[in-house]
Order: C-alpha cells, then sequence, then structure tokens
C-alpha cells in the first residue's frame, strides 16, 4: 500500500527498534510494554495486526494492535494499543491509513469489532477515529493508579 512515497505494511519484529524511538519523540516518555510483549502479541502470527507507515526507508508512523476474545461481546475483537505518526508527516492521511490498513487486516483475519480507547480530552484523536465510522462503546473504562 503507497501512496506519495509513503508505504504502509505489516510490522515486522526489525522494526520494533525505529517504532519505540518514534514513540519516544512523539511521547517524550518510556512505555510499560516490553520487547517481548510485541514480539509474542502485536507482531505477526494470528492475532497480530500492527502496521508502519515508510518513507524512503525510514519508519514515519505505527499502528500497534491484537486480537482478544472479549467476554463482554462474545466475539473476537481488534484492540489498538497505539498509534503514532511523526509529528512532520501529521495531517497528511497517514494515521488514516494505518487504521484502514488494521480494519482489513482483523476483517480478514475474523475479528468482529475494532476497540480504542481516546484519553477523553484529546479531541483531535477522537474525531479522526470518528470520521473512520468509530463510535462510543458501551463499556466504561475505571482505573485506579497504585
Amino acid at each position: 500500500m503507497e501512496s506519495a512515497g509513503i508505504r504502509i505494511r505489516p510490522m515486522q519484529p526489525e522494526d520494533i527498534d525505529a517504532v519505540f524511538e518514534l514513540d519516544r519523540k512523539i511521547t517524550a516518555m518510556e512505555r510499560a510494554f516490553t520487547y517481548t510483549n510485541l514480539i509474542n502479541g502485536f507482531i505477526g502470527g494470528q492475532l497480530g495486526c500492527s502496521f508502519v507507515a515508510e518513507s524512503e526507508g525510514r519508519i514515519i508512523g505505527f499502528i500497534l494492535a491484537a486480537i482478544n476474545y472479549v467476554p463482554e461481546y462474545a466475539d473476537e475483537v481488534c484492540l489498538i494499543q497505539t498509534l503514532g505518526v511523526e509529528p512532520l508527516y501529521r495531517r497528511k492521511g497517514i494515521a488514516t491509513r494505518l487504521i484502514r490498513a488494521l480494519m482489513e487486516c482483523a476483517r480478514q483475519k475474523g475479528a468482529g469489532r475494532v476497540r480504542v480507547l481516546v484519553d477523553r480530552h484529546d479531541a483531535q484523536l477522537q474525531a479522526l477515529f470518528e470520521s473512520l465510522g468509530f463510535e462510543h462503546g458501551r463499556l466504561i473504562d475505571y482505573s485506579k493508579v497504585l
């Protein structure tokens, strides 16, 4: 999947370092997930539906997701864990292309829906998902800091 020199392709294990580097640049923080988690759950295999956006051999965007059984829906659900695009490449449709590639992958692997948690204050990200047909789900997220 290529457009304007930007290629969307399935994420490979050799992409992990570049994805982590880009994630740190975007968020300015270290994530709790590990290389092992990525390799075992998000890349390739039956459950992985992760993609990268590449320009001139450099990773400029990514989406990490995996298919899981969610009892509340009694269905296989593709759960988006994180999405990121290099700031210089934003507003060029890259996130949309990554999400669409993920949705097609999930469909082909038998998932009945795609879910994502979005910060309630991130109106831009909410608008992106809503533009792609996502709606508020019936589940409410509760959390407690330990």
